[in-house]
């Protein structure tokens, strides 16, 4: 199709790019600056961050406004190392276990 009618594809991306741009202003744009007043973040990082992320940064923001204590973000252990290989430990097992093979 583009090596055939180039023109009418041109035509169609133009008026599909203006199609959304429109789109965008009319239900987006907005939208992005309302939650921007009540999330303490900029439109760059509302549009680039999870539901999750923004509904917790709202939840943090208000608890703050109402002096309320809230925990600290839950952070994974760090990674452990075998002390003779250096190699990484996937799973912890028990100290003195017994591995037997089944045949």
């Amino acid at each position: 199709f583009a090596k055939e009618r180039p023109q009418e594809l041109a035509a169609y991306s133009v008026s599909d790019a203006v199609a959304t741009y429109y789109l965008y202003q009319k239900y987006i744009h907005d939208f992005i600056f309302a939650l921007c007043t009540i999330i303490p973040y900029n439109p760059d990082d509302v549009l680039r961050k999870g539901s999750g992320t923004l509904c917790e940064s709202l939840l943090m923001d208000q608890a703050f406004t109402a002096n309320v204590v809230f925990p600290n973000k839950h952070v994974d252990p760090l990674l452990e190392f075998h002390e003779g290989t250096n190699r990484m430990i996937e799973q912890s097992t028990y100290e003195g276990a017994r591995v037997e093979c089944m045949r």
